[in-house]
């Protein structure tokens, strides 16, 4: 029994080519989950035997007794007969689990098995899914790969500069990830940017400003740095850009609200003698911790009050978003002109 394994364990199962019989692998962390099950068809298939020992099933497309059938082959010159399955939705049918988990207690030694999710988010919390997390626990290994911290995103861009020709330091591979967002696949694409662009040189913080292209996330960062400081005008030039860009005005304002209720958090908790680092500890940061810093920032001048008052307008507009015909845009104006007056302790009707 393998048990569960973290990133590194996997990684050194692939080096030594010491594999588990079945891997279940879900997970936040997109990119690493094709990166993994990438490495593993490379080390476990000979593209000469490819089209007798690969057998790629999509979930919602097959019956788990086609998978089945395909896993009990024997492989055709070759050690292993591998089966990768994509989202099989197999929690959803009580005879689908039993058949697999009747599988997994006798897999063949010759058959590895992945099932990964991707495109469909199993609920990790359900009865169902716990049962299929026991059998590949016993079977072989269960991944889940999270999102990587902070930390461990910035280290990976500065490898990933200096084997592209370029100097990345942890200061801007951090400010990088604030600017462009934590999704792997995303920062990598940048990272190819940037480094063709600096042509060697270092990417600094001015080359990030004016090369890489902001997430969401970031834009809306802008937006209320410019509403606590009551720049209005910045904060109306960031929301024109963002309805420019087609953004979902929904999307846009469950982003303010995520702003605020980060601030929310890091002033309740600095209230109490804590510091944003303990916010972390108690919420799903992982990947994203400059979100905390950010609203430390932005949030050293507004009350717990005057946050609270900006989360009840916030709910107040989400609710007319969805509630009414009146221009969305106006609405969203509407709420910054309102979030400014509550930072400048302004009272309105």
């Amino acid at each position: 029994m393998m048990s569960k394994l973290n990133e590194s364990q996997l990684k050194e199962q692939i080096k030594s080519n010491h594999f588990s019989n079945a891997y279940l692998i879900y997970g936040e962390e997109s990119y690493l989950k094709e990166h993994y099950i990438s490495q593993l068809k490379k080390k476990i298939v000979d593209p000469t035997f490819e089209s007798f020992n690969l057998h790629q099933f999509e979930g919602k497309d097959t019956s788990l007794d086609d998978i089945l059938k395909d896993a009990q082959m024997l492989p055709m010159m070759s050690e292993y007969n591998l089966v990768l399955v994509r989202d099989y939705p197999v929690e959803k049918s009580k005879a689908d689990l039993k058949l697999l988990s009747e599988f997994l207690a006798d897999v063949p030694e010759s058959t590895i098995l992945i099932l990964v999710y991707d495109a469909i988010e199993p609920d990790i919390k359900s009865a169902s899914f716990k049962k299929i997390i026991t059998a590949f626990d016993n079977a072989g290994a269960v991944v889940n790969m999270e999102k990587r911290s902070e930390n461990d995103v910035a280290k990976l861009l500065v490898s990933g500069a200096k084997k592209r020709g370029s100097v990345l330091d942890m200061s801007n591979a951090k400010y990088l990830v604030s600017v462009s967002g934590n999704d792997l696949k995303n920062l990598l694409n940048e990272l190819d940017k940037l480094s063709y662009f600096a042509q060697g040189r270092e990417i600094t913080k001015d080359i990030i400003d004016n090369m890489a292209t902001k997430c969401l996330q970031a834009r809306v960062y802008d937006l209320s740095k410019s509403v606590v400081a009551g720049n209005s005008d910045m904060a109306y030039s960031v929301l024109d850009t963002l309805f420019n860009m087609k953004e979902d005005p929904i999307l846009i304002l469950a982003v303010i609200g995520g702003v605020y209720v980060d601030m929310y958090r890091v002033k309740c908790a600095k209230t109490a003698g804590c510091s944003y680092d303990d916010v972390a500890k108690h919420y799903n940061y992982r990947g994203r911790e400059f979100a905390l810093r950010n609203a430390s920032r932005d949030c050293a001048n507004l009350s717990e009050n005057q946050l609270r008052k900006s989360l009840d307008e916030i709910m107040n507009t989400d609710l007319k978003l969805k509630s009414t015909a009146t221009d969305k845009k106006l609405l969203l104006e509407e709420l910054i002109v309102k979030l400014i007056l509550i930072a400048g302790e302004v009272s309105y009707a």
